[in-house]
């Protein structure tokens, strides 16, 4: 299994907009975040985690050709709006995305994008067509067996995933135990890692720490960061076993 980073962001990107801190002004590449989403490639299938803001953008940079289905972690704007820019594979493949949620995040993909779902369909307008998924135990598809995670974002129901070995959870605050241990035994985990100072709705760099050193992947990647993290100097304070995730990096999963 092939894992790329389209985008390691959060909400706003970095560089953020009117911003002259030394983050965002960085010549290093690593330091340039679209917002956050991975594609996997597996068996000749091609999965997208969250569609992001810039997946318009992402999916040029990155030639994606086609995707054969799409996960959402939760129904923020900077994991959804790129849904929208999905319809161009829905009219190449001629059948509609694939999408899968929870069952909240689905109902509320219905409302942002209502137009996709209520009256005649007239593909002069070329309206995106989702076929929408509830995900609430494991399933397999593409011959990977996924799991989805329960956690909480602020106040907002979110999901992680577990692909086989691979698991990926970005915006959270709080998890249960039990939710937790759905994640124990990946060789490879991608955790959001806001920032250093504290925040009401994700992990910070220590907590994000804490969290990997319970479950013990093989190695583990941190993305969703803001523009309070440098990417050369977050590298060189982590664990051996812990890296920082940046766009357009490439991963193997076995």
């Amino acid at each position: 299994m092939k894992v790329k980073f389209l985008g390691t962001g959060t909400s706003m990107g970095v560089p953020l907009i009117g911003c002259n801190c030394a983050v965002c002004k960085s010549k290093d590449f690593r330091d340039k975040r679209l917002r956050s989403s991975v594609l996997i490639e597996n068996n000749g299938k091609t999965i997208l985690i969250d569609a992001s803001s810039d997946f318009r953008l992402q999916a040029l940079i990155y030639r994606i050709k086609k995707i054969d289905a799409i996960f959402i972690t939760h129904p923020h704007a900077d994991h959804v709006f790129g849904l929208d820019d999905t319809r161009i594979f829905y009219l190449r493949q001629k059948k509609p995305m694939e999408v899968w949620g929870s069952e909240f995040t689905v109902e509320n993909i219905r409302k942002l994008f209502f137009y996709a779902f209520e009256g005649k369909r007239d593909e002069r307008l070329v309206k995106p067509s989702f076929n929408l998924n509830v995900i609430d135990r494991r399933i397999k598809l593409f011959g990977l067996h996924i799991s989805p995670v329960n956690a909480i974002h602020g106040d907002m129901p979110v999901s992680g995933f577990r692909f086989n070995n691979f698991g990926y959870i970005t915006d959270f605050n709080f998890i249960e135990d039990k939710e937790i241990k759905k994640f124990f035994g990946v060789r490879t985990l991608v955790v959001g890692a806001l920032r250093y100072s504290p925040s009401i709705s994700h992990l910070t760099i220590d907590r994000a720490i804490e969290f990997v050193n319970r479950i013990k992947p093989e190695i583990a990647y941190f993305t969703h960061f803001s523009h309070e993290i440098m990417h050369s100097k977050l590298e060189k304070e982590l664990p051996e076993n812990i890296k920082p995730a940046f766009d357009g990096l490439e991963i193997e999963v076995r």
